[in-house]
């Protein structure tokens, strides 16, 4: 057989000499040229050509030998193999061109951008201010613990559901126990497992416009029939309004704080609201995604508590009250539904994992959970009062929606075109503003940003608005008047 020349063989200066020397010649077996059976150059010449010492090639020929590209031959060296293991591939390093002929499906989903931290992100918490000493002795308290490393019951760790009933019950008249809440790793899961129980794909469901977009891409994935409902006025969606003899199977909604308009349902309404599902036969999903951060009163009663636990499912999470990234959310079905949304949670995700429920367990039964919320409903409402306070004084033409709850404000500018464009600017600043138009489904023609208070300290403030008076002073399209 014939023996192969060093003349094709590179380093590319780039990584460990012998790095170098065992990509370089994969690549030149992986291009096709060189035929099975052909012999290696020698040792000895593969070192005097490429400049290198006889143990450097000798460590890349044993990694090629180990991976199956060639194999050693008593007194003639290496040997190129007939079958190399993965020959089929193209030999680079960089990803192929063209696109796969195979079809895919892409749900109208868009990711979120790599990196998502920056300031006046709407609906992030302030973790500045979380006791992280404690949680880290609670953490230790369970760390050790073998039965939580084992499998969890479909439904979620049961002194956290239990933990959970008795605040529910207390702070929002929800009518449950610990067989009909199920934990979820997020309010985004849960909405997704509620979207499920109540819809088969093509079935159609109403949700809010403006409204939350991530809850437009789950019900996307699940393949149903999207119809949006009018819901920026102070009370969000209007239930003398909505459609009679519908098909809708299940209405969203955010009757506690609407998302991110800021409009809170009142009983007068939810009544109506709840009369109007029993004559239409349609579920409501009730997210309540941040009733805990009301300013000027305390919460109305939920309507899964108002409907006595009957035709609603009741979604939260404590992404906003404690940290996002704990990813323990959960919802709460009525007790015909309760195994069926754990069969789906499992088909899902499987199980939630039990160690930090474990801990947020022992964070409510201990009462740190009601302190913090405490501690931090007066933080935040200081934040939002100084917010709207220094948008109102410096942006007078602006119009401040979600005002009175919550963790972001809603800030329309009059004569905007491109909030898009707008926002793109912004986050190129350091600030994740959001773009009003990305929660509007219907073609709503204000524009605006919808700006995050958690972090929204006056200097922060100080500087978007002085960005935003600089941006209108550089172009009319700014649209600041």
């Amino acid at each position: 057989m014939p023996r192969l020349t060093t003349d094709p063989l590179s380093l590319s200066g780039s990584g460990e000499l012998q790095q170098q020397l065992y990509l370089s010649i994969r690549q030149q077996l992986l291009s096709g040229r060189c035929p099975g059976g052909a012999l290696l150059p020698s040792e000895r010449q593969l070192a005097a050509d490429l400049g290198l010492s006889r143990s450097t090639v000798q460590q890349a020929l044993q990694q090629l030998v180990a991976e199956g590209y060639i194999e050693p031959q008593q007194g003639r060296g290496y040997q190129i193999v007939h079958a190399l293991p993965d020959g089929f591939f193209a030999a680079s390093h960089k990803p192929a061109c063209t696109s796969s002929s195979l079809p895919s499906q892409h749900y109208g989903l868009t990711a979120k951008a790599p990196s998502y931290s920056g300031r006046l992100q709407p609906g992030v918490a302030n973790v500045q201010q979380f006791p992280f000493r404690l949680w880290q002795k609670l953490l230790q308290r369970h760390a050790n613990r073998p039965v939580l490393c084992t499998m969890a019951d479909p439904q979620g760790y049961l002194p956290l559901r239990q933990a959970l009933v008795h605040y529910l019950r207390q702070s929002r008249q929800l009518i449950c126990d610990e067989s009909t809440v199920l934990i979820t790793a997020g309010a985004q899961q849960a909405l997704f497992v509620a979207a499920k129980l109540v819809a088969r794909g093509g079935q159609q469901v109403l949700m809010e416009s403006p409204g939350y977009p991530r809850l437009q891409q789950a019900l996307q994935l699940a393949e149903l029939d999207i119809a949006y409902l009018p819901a920026a006025g102070p009370a969000g969606i209007d239930p003398t309004a909505l459609p009679l003899q519908s098909k809708a199977k299940a209405l969203f909604l955010t009757p506690s704080h609407q998302y991110p308009c800021g409009g809170i349902m009142p009983l007068s309404q939810r009544l109506a609201l709840l009369n109007w599902a029993r004559t239409e036969q349609c579920w409501l999903i009730e997210d309540d995604y941040d009733s805990e951060f009301q300013y000027r009163h305390r919460p109305i009663a939920s309507l899964q508590g108002l409907a006595n636990g009957n035709g609603v499912l009741f979604t939260g999470s404590f992404s906003k009250t404690l940290f996002p990234a704990l990813r323990l959310g959960y919802l709460v079905v009525p007790a015909e539904l309760a195994g069926t949304a754990g069969a789906i949670q499992q088909a899902l995700h499987g199980d939630v994992p039990l160690l930090s429920q474990a801990v947020l367990a022992d964070f409510m039964d201990e009462g740190h959970f009601n302190r913090h919320l405490r501690k931090m409903r007066r933080f935040y409402q200081q934040q939002k009062q100084q917010a709207v306070s220094l948008l109102q004084q410096h942006l007078p033409h602006a119009t401040l929606l979600a005002q009175d709850a919550g963790l972001h404000l809603s800030v329309l500018l009059p004569g905007l075109n491109d909030d898009i464009a707008l926002s793109r600017q912004c986050n190129h600043h350091g600030f994740n503003a959001q773009p009003y138009s990305r929660y509007c489904f219907l073609n709503e023609p204000e524009r605006g940003l919808v700006i995050g208070i958690a972090d929204a300290d006056k200097d922060c403030l100080m500087q978007l608005i002085n960005l935003l008076n600089t941006l209108k002073a550089m172009s009319g399209q700014a649209g600041i008047r």
